[in-house]
């Protein structure tokens, strides 16, 4: 039984890039950086929409709906992006 702990996207991205540094400059790997950035940012604009929209959310809560409505963002990141949201609400 492995207690070792997944590595996050931020991870991964760093792992890769030590290991095969020309892996993240192909043309499949722009692509999908580009298309992942402009995820997040619809992602961070639903978030503030939320928030706009009503009050009471916390970081669990806001997660939740933005990795409903955004499933191929992964838990880490709807934290990430729900506690900036909430942040620069502050």
């Amino acid at each position: 039984m492995s207690t070792t702990k997944p590595m996050d996207a931020d991870e991964v991205r760093n792992y890769v890039a030590a290991k095969w540094p020309s892996a993240l400059k192909s043309p499949v790997a722009v692509a999908f950086r580009d298309a992942s950035d402009e995820m997040r940012r619809d992602a961070q604009k639903h978030a503030e929409n939320c928030l706009s929209a009503r009050d009471g959310w916390d970081v669990e809560t806001l997660s939740f709906n933005i990795e409903s409505s955004f499933p191929e963002l992964d838990a880490d990141e709807c934290d990430e992006i729900a506690r900036l949201a909430i942040a620069s609400q502050s």
